[in-house]
């Protein structure tokens, strides 16, 4: 299978240029939500790159932004999703940081379940209708167990 050239390799590290244009807004932008404590890019040979994850998170950033969510909501978000794990690990606490990674997994693989895609893949494009449920199809079913029938006695 050939790759495609304009997806990232899973683990290409972007400058804040070509991030930019991946997410479609302008480095000023990406430079204020990192100012914001929105985005954390790393540091490689002293200059700033992103990662693959840092795609995926700026794209939903600006489909947050998009849909009316502000940039404290954001940060409150950033802010939960972070706590258990840093108070865990402040605390020194191997077994907390364990359940806290295995709820992590367990998300991840329900995400992906639900949507078909990794949830770095998520903001590409709408994700695939969710997998049918095998049961009885939706709408209105029996009351409760079938009545006497009508008609000769059986």
């Amino acid at each position: 299978m050939m790759s495609d050239p304009e997806q990232p390799a899973d683990d290409e590290l972007l400058a804040i240029p070509r991030l930019a244009e991946r997410v479609g807004v302008t480095p000023r932008v990406l430079r204020y939500w990192e100012e914001q404590g929105l985005i954390s890019p790393t540091r490689e040979h002293g200059k700033l790159r992103y990662s693959p994850r840092d795609v995926a998170i700026a794209a939903l950033i600006r489909r947050l932004l998009a849909a009316g969510a502000g940039v404290e909501g954001i940060r409150m978000l950033k802010r939960l999703a972070e706590r258990d794990i840093r108070r865990s690990s402040a605390a020194g606490d191997e077994t907390a940081l364990t359940e806290d990674a295995l709820r992590i997994l367990y998300q991840r693989k329900a995400f992906r379940e639900e949507t078909g895609m990794d949830e770095e893949h998520y903001p590409e494009g709408r994700p695939p209708p969710p997998p049918r449920h095998p049961g009885p199809p939706p709408g209105p079913g029996p009351a409760g167990p079938p009545g006497p029938r009508k008609g000769k006695p059986g």
